[in-house]
């Protein structure tokens, strides 16, 4: 299985709980990790290193000079959208994941889901209403369901057949001056309605989706349904359980893989 990463070192310590999280739930599959970093070394990951878990430390050389960043949204957030022509063309298939995630299950489900012509799968966290004023603004069909881009299984084979590099970069450049949330927005101009969405509440969850769905009437939702049937939790937004003022129900799956990895740090091994 092919994971992706793409951070800094300020989001480090986020990330290594995360892979704690990630590799105690899908110990049967072997994963191959791509951490596509400029300032991060292979030694930050030497714990998790296994027969089971490679890593492959990648540092981008991209034009991203007229790209629009910001503390919130560096430089390494754009990674993703050039993973096909950052990684081996023998990667074909790859699962991102946000740093500001805790994996709760098994990802074999969600990695062999068919993308058949479609460049990407993930979840949408916005309403019909929204979604159509999302395309309105960035000008495309007025169906293209606008993704949170913080868990995306990336049809990698299909991306290169049909996107440069170049074609990428001139996109954010071109692009910079209507961008609200930039990845997102650039995902949504460049792959249109060729992307598959997925179930939130199975695949990306944080806590405003989870008091959203309670509000619609969706019964049973409580945190031993999400224990048992959520795949992976996100802390997307400023909401984080690792900063001050945190306010939500889903900071405990965090606090729970977060003092198992501290654990895991004063023994042999992680486990």
């Amino acid at each position: 299985m092919n994971i992706l990463l793409t951070l800094n070192r300020n989001y480090l310590s986020v990330a290594l709980v995360m892979l704690f999280s990630l590799i105690a739930n899908n110990k049967d599959v072997d994963l191959r990790i791509y951490v596509l970093s400029k300032d991060l070394r292979e030694e930050d990951f030497l714990p998790f290193k296994s027969p089971k878990v490679l890593f492959f430390l990648i540092k981008p050389s991209l034009n991203l000079d007229d790209a629009m960043t910001t503390k919130r949204y560096p430089e390494e957030m754009y990674y993703r959208l050039f993973a096909f022509s950052l990684l081996p063309d023998s990667v074909d298939k790859i699962l991102y994941l946000d740093p500001d995630i805790i994996v709760n299950g098994s990802l074999r489900e969600l990695y062999d889901t068919p993308l058949g012509s479609t460049y990407t799968a993930g979840c949408s966290h916005v309403k019909e209403m929204l979604t159509k004023i999302n395309s309105l603004r960035l000008n495309t069909e007025s169906a293209t369901a606008y993704l949170n881009t913080g868990v995306l299984l990336m049809n990698l084979a299909l991306i290169r057949k049909d996107f440069t590099k170049e074609m990428i970069e001139r996109t954010i450049a071109e692009n910079r001056s209507r961008l609200l949330l930039p990845d997102q927005d650039i995902m949504v101009i460049l792959f249109k309605e060729r992307i598959t969405v997925l179930d939130s509440l199975k695949y990306n969850l944080s806590d405003r989706i989870l008091t959203l769905a309670r509000l619609s009437g969706i019964k049973g939702l409580t945190l031993d349904y999400v224990k048992n049937n959520t795949v992976i939790i996100h802390y997307c937004g400023r909401n984080k359980p690792w900063r001050e003022g945190y306010h939500g129900n889903l900071g405990r799956f965090y606090f729970h893989y977060r003092d198992k990895l501290a654990e895991s740090i004063g023994s042999d091994g992680f486990v």
